[in-house]
């Protein structure tokens, strides 16, 4: 109940100011005359619920009033009172959520009774957060001596109820002051009566604690709170420590209600209700912390962990490192049973459980399937115990696949390791690799005939064996790599050597070989002793690499630079002309009339004119220049380190001479021009993009010019 009600005015001294109405709740109700407490919730009409009072005051029965609306009495409203009232306002606007309101409603007896209704909306104490219409309607009664003769008898009456209730009440004014009391609130504090009068808790500072001991604002006392919001306090465990009313800590639940004055319909107090519950609460929260204890191991613990019903096989709980191994959400795997995850039939895990029961503890060796349908070998360690009287199997499951695994190929290894031997040694000699063999601490060295034959040698031709031998065929490059790979190798830094190095043939040229092996024998403080491994012949692989490198950077027609090389080279040349300060010139071509050309003799015509014209480009320019086809008949050249980027305009010229002339391509005469775009970085910091950006305008400048001719524009 979130609102009270009481009288505050006296009438012919039979009623004083204080508290009489007494807390108005289900079919109990002490109130002035018949009233009614109904909860609306507006999302899931389970949640509703009216009290029993609805049969004196409106006639019906609780099960025949429809709560699925804020006015859910609309139907009952007196037609001159359906104008006056907005029935159609939103809970969601009321003034402070809450809203005052009189009518009358039809009995179903025919008559009219004139009602006060208070209501509020709420979403505390509701599912999910939906929203409640939270009211109290009651009877207003009509004026006459014998209604006031009743009032005064229901009052003497209330009075009794609330010095016999279990419970302690104490009611503040609008200043926190204590107004009235019950004789359980003096019992619960050990209080004298006497010394509630005048009693203001809130300005002497009654120290109050929340359930952890730490304590609580006196800005969020209860009563404050509902001063201060006007909405009802919900009940709550809260220590008192006053020394001045007892020396220890008093735990009770308290909950606190605004209440309003039925003739003026102003909030003018709040009651709070009070019961001991130290005896209770020290038991909970012993117990609470028990249970957080056990819940923590049961939960963090890395071991495996089911909670399980040995009657029916439901698994009742799990912890976090089950719910990684068998790939279940919590709640999946918490509505399955035993079986669902075990391999072995039904019958198998019932007999299972049943023995764990009987003998009070069992280790088992399973298959439990997983979520993603793998099946993994386990060892199940289970135990009874008991929770809230009712017995579960405590299950600490271990994986032991790969340890299964592991002894299954360890067995497999001894039965085959003489078989492996004999194959190994086919093997070597089937891959046709060279073997050597290093005692690392004399240097000796003991290699197979592949490896000399790999340079072109005999072993007799290599004369004595060692690492020296080795050291003096392989590249200087190389060697500094390899010595720094076999240092990471003996510091334990990689699981084996790996380095591909050139030899000198014995023909003078570098041979490509794969250098692998691994340190077998250390001693006691880890110092590598011997070192076996074996040299492959790379040399066609390192070819062919080389070869795809290569076409990776070319033109596959011309054989020139393709686009993503000439970029690469145009970027390292604008860096290096901003650190020697030297010139770049960069020259964009594009034949003219290229296209006439494909169209009238074909495209096998056009691809041996844009071979001979990139021929002769190659030879006109130097080993430093970049000349590339950027695609189609469009090519580029890159001149760094130039003296004067100016006169990049006199190749210019003579390109355009050149491929200007007529040529005779597969029996036809072919004629062609060129247009050239010209920029340069002249002493000046500029990047590639700009400096393409302009050659691409001055090539624009030249076609809108006629054509075979060319233009400049400086970069910078």
């Amino acid at each position: 109940m979130n609102a009270l009600f009481h009288t505050g005015a006296k009438a012919d001294g039979l009623h004083d100011d204080g508290f009489t109405a007494g807390i108005v709740d289900g079919e109990n109700a002490t109130g002035d005359v018949a009233c009614v407490i109904y909860c609306v919730d507006l999302e899931d009409p389970q949640g509703s619920y009216i009290s029993a009072n609805c049969s004196a005051l409106l006639g019906l029965h609780p099960d025949e009033v429809n709560l699925t609306a804020a006015n859910w009495w609309q139907d009952l409203l007196h037609p001159d009172d359906v104008a006056r009232l907005n029935l159609t306002q939103n809970p969601q606007n009321w003034t402070n959520g809450a809203i005052v309101r009189k009518f009358r409603l039809r009995r179903t007896d025919g008559a009219w009774v004139q009602v006060l209704d208070h209501a509020m909306i709420t979403t505390m104490g509701a599912a999910q957060g939906n929203p409640k219409i939270v009211g109290s309607m009651r009877a207003l009664p009509d004026a006459g001596n014998s209604e006031m003769r009743a009032r005064n008898e229901l009052c003497e009456r209330n009075e009794f109820i609330l010095d016999h209730v279990a419970e302690g009440i104490l009611v503040h004014d609008l200043s926190g002051q204590v107004v009235r009391h019950n004789a359980a609130a003096s019992g619960i504090l050990g209080v004298n009566p006497a010394q509630f009068e005048n009693w203001h808790p809130l300005a002497d500072g009654v120290r109050l604690l929340d359930e952890t001991g730490t304590p609580i604002d006196i800005a969020d006392h209860p009563v404050n709170v509902v001063l201060r919001t006007g909405f009802a306090f919900d009940a709550a465990i809260i220590g008192v420590c006053r020394g001045s009313i007892t020396s220890d800590t008093i735990w009770v639940r308290m909950q606190a209600i605004p209440a309003y004055n039925p003739e003026t319909d102003e909030f003018d107090s709040v009651v709070i209700s009070f019961s001991d519950i130290s005896d209770v609460y020290t038991v909970e929260k012993a117990m609470a912390e028990r249970e957080s204890i056990y819940r923590q191991m049961f939960l963090h613990n890395p071991a495996i962990k089911l909670l399980i019903d040995p009657e029916t096989g439901v698994i009742h709980d799990a912890n976090a490192a089950a719910l990684r191994f068998y790939g279940y959400s919590h709640e999946q795997l918490c509505h399955m049973t035993i079986r669902d995850i075990n391999v072995q039939t039904g019958d198998q895990v019932g007999m299972a459980m049943e023995r764990t029961v009987t003998d009070g503890s069992a280790h088992f060796s399973f298959h439990h399937r997983l979520a993603s349908g793998e099946v993994r070998d386990v060892e199940v360690n289970t135990g009874t115990i008991r929770i809230h009287g009712k017995e579960f199997l405590h299950s600490i499951i271990f994986d032991v696949t790969e340890r299964n695994d592991y002894a299954h190929r360890l067995e497999q290894a001894n039965l085959d390791l003489v078989a492996e031997r004999q194959r190994l040694d086919e093997i070597i000699r089937g891959t046709n690799a060279g073997t050597w063999e290093w005692n690392i601490q004399t240097g000796d060295m003991r290699f197979n005939e592949r490896w000399a034959e790999i340079i072109g040698y005999t072993l007799k031709e290599l004369g004595p064996l060692s690492i020296q031998v080795w050291r003096d065929l392989c590249h200087p490059d190389d060697l500094a790599v390899s010595d720094r790979l076999l240092d990471e190798h003996f510091a334990g830094r990689s699981n084996y050597y790996q380095c591909e190095c050139r030899i000198r043939h014995k023909n003078g040229k570098w041979v490509w070989v794969l250098d692998r092996g691994k340190v077998f024998d250390r001693a006691a403080d880890g110092t590598p002793l011997r070192m076996s491994g074996t040299h492959s012949d790379i040399t066609p692989s390192k070819t062919i690499e080389a070869q795809i490198r290569q076409m990776a950077l070319t033109d596959p027609l011309t054989g020139l630079a393709n686009r993503h090389l000439f970029n690469d080279r145009l970027d390292q040349a604008i860096r290096l002309s901003e650190r020697i300060k030297q010139n770049v010139a960069l020259l964009l071509l594009d034949l003219d009339w290229f296209k006439q050309v494909n169209d009238t003799y074909g495209h096998p015509t056009g691809d041996k004119l844009l071979i001979e014209i990139a021929t002769f480009l190659r030879s006109r320019f130097r080993d430093a220049d970049v000349v590339a086809r950027l695609g189609g008949d469009e090519f580029a050249i890159l001149l760094p380190a130039m003296a004067n980027p100016e006169e990049a305009q006199i190749p210019a010229a003579r390109i355009i001479q050149e491929i200007g002339r007529p040529r005779m391509i597969d029996g036809h005469e072919i004629i062609v021009g060129a247009s050239i775009g010209i920029s340069y970085c002249k002493g000046c910091e500029c990047d590639a993009e700009n400096l393409y950006r302009k050659a691409d305008r001055a090539l624009y400048l030249a076609k809108k010019g006629g054509r075979n001719t060319y233009r400049t524009i400086a970069a910078c």
